[in-house]
């Protein structure tokens, strides 16, 4: 149908003249009437139809006060409305009536007002029956969701949270009224800073992480707010996504397929090519080469073994990106060249200060390792011909820091597209790849990494032409010490 209805209306009666006059009666009204003429078809066109009210008419083959008993019966009738069509004094067929379940009364004969009055009000009430039904429906899923729901009002103080909500903030049982945004900073380091410091004006989507521990790793909760469509708002809901288990199952996917495309490339093709040669030249060779070809064989074996040892090692370790040292910058160059190597990038310009080659950095190789890679693959799979040109420069700070700026010549991103791509599977464009590859877990990975080290990230477009410039500013290790013998006084 595409006009719009008020509900369909079922009349059972056997009485051409009623069923003509409710026709005209219910004309252009938004009505839909539909007729049965016998006890049965009555209860099997309200099975088929499940409609909003029935009317009955007692007439030739039609007992109505039986037929209202078995439609209460019928538990998907039960609470239709069902109206009885009465001589306006039959006090008695109105008694009768009562006592079988019907709801309300029409006099006869029909007046055309009364009958749409009637009927409309029935029929309000009636989608108030089913809305109270549907709300009981949906706070029960809200209760029992995956997801964290609350509503805050205009003040930003929550007045509703279902269960998973409270766990994920960890709030107290009468949370009712305590400020939404204390309530997040007292457990979470809310990201990016820029959009979390004008939520409540501004409810952008954001990051809620907690930093990893020495026995557990970071929580990573996705924050948004639904904007009423109306633009009326006198309540905001607020919804919570967990996607720590997500994150940390890529981070790991990410961090192994580095090091078996890394780690292992070197080990094998020495073992391989050494042992390739005694092979293929074993009767050409002379013992000492023979020796030297053993020699290199082994080396590779024995180097091979290590890595795995340090596979399995990551494997067993649940905190793996923070195992090792602090990075020192000279080593920027290297990871640089072997994560070209593995995206087949080549046009890339790097910039370091000679000054700058011993400073470390609050962050160890591992993870610089895999910002680096999912930064340098985004920009290869945003350009258009998958062939960025890429410039990395490096630079100290005031205040102990040093900066990484890393500017691609790739697509630039709408207002939208930068400010989603803090977000986990965000899909951001679809035309190059054949997919919907979009910056997907990769960069809401690289500021968590970034946000962890103490440090800060910006996304924005190139002012020059197309492409983005990542800004990460990463602080020193001495900053880090420092800071850490800031809070703890009584330490060694």
């Amino acid at each position: 149908m595409n006009r719009l209805t008020n509900g369909n209306i079922l009349l059972i009666t056997s009485n051409q003249d009623t069923q003509k006059l409710l026709e005209d009666i219910l004309n252009g009204t938004g009505f839909m009437l539909e007729f049965a003429d016998t006890n049965n078809g009555g209860l099997q066109k309200a099975t088929e139809l499940l409609p909003l009210i029935i009317l009955i008419e007692s007439s030739e083959g039609i007992n109505g006060n039986e037929t209202c008993r078995r439609l209460r019966a019928d538990p998907f009738q039960d609470g239709v409305p069902i109206v009885m069509l009465v001589e306006k004094d039959d006090r008695d067929k109105r008694a009768i009536g009562m006592s079988a379940g019907v709801d309300d009364f029409l006099d006869k004969p029909l007046d055309g007002l009364q009958i749409l009055a009637r009927l409309r009000s029935l029929t309000r009430f009636n989608r108030a029956r089913y809305l109270v039904a549907d709300l009981t429906r949906f706070s029960w899923m809200v209760e029992h969701a995956h997801e964290g729901y609350l509503m805050l009002d205009k003040s930003g103080a929550i007045h509703f949270a279902n269960e998973r909500a409270v766990h994920l903030l960890n709030m107290p049982e009468d949370f009712i009224g305590l400020p939404f945004i204390n309530v997040v900073e007292r457990q979470y380091l809310p990201k990016p800073e820029e959009a979390w410091n004008n939520w409540l004006e501004d409810p952008a989507p954001c990051f809620l992480v907690q930093p990893e521990s020495p026995t557990a790793r970071a929580v990573w909760v996705v924050l948004e707010a639904l904007e009423p469509s109306d633009g009326i708002e006198y309540h905001r809901l607020v919804r919570l996504r967990d996607v720590t288990e997500r994150m940390s199952i890529y981070q790991d996917m990410r961090r192994f397929h580095t090091v078996i495309a890394h780690k292992l490339r070197t080990p094998m093709s020495m073992l391989i090519m050494s042992i390739g040669i005694i092979k293929n030249q074993l009767n050409l060779l002379k013992p000492d080469e023979i020796k030297t070809m053993l020699g290199s064989a082994i080396k590779g074996t024995d180097r091979l073994a290590e890595e795995v040892r340090h596979i399995l090692t990551y494997i067993d370790a649940p905190l793996a990106l923070n195992l090792g040292q602090p990075i020192s910058l000279d080593q920027l160059p290297v990871i640089l060249k072997s994560t070209c190597d593995i995206l087949s990038i080549n046009d890339v310009n790097f910039s370091l200060p000679q000054s700058l080659y011993l400073t470390k950095i609050a962050m160890t190789p591992d993870a610089l390792e895999m910002i680096f890679h999912e930064l340098l693959d985004n920009s290869r799979k945003f350009h258009p011909l998958h062939a960025p040109q890429i410039d990395i420069s490096v630079a100290e700070l005031e205040q102990g820091f040093i900066q990484i700026i890393i500017a691609d010549n790739g697509l630039t991103l709408s207002v939208e597209q930068l400010q989603w791509a803090w977000l986990p599977y965000f899909q951001g464009e679809k035309d190059f790849t054949g997919e919907l590859p979009g910056l997907g877990l990769g960069f809401p990975m690289v500021a968590t990494l970034v946000w962890k080290a103490g440090g800060t990230i910006v996304l924005r477009n190139r002012s020059d032409g197309p492409g983005v410039i990542v800004n990460i500013k990463i602080p020193l290790e001495s900053t880090i010490r420092k800071m850490e013998r800031v809070a703890t006084p009584f330490g060694n």
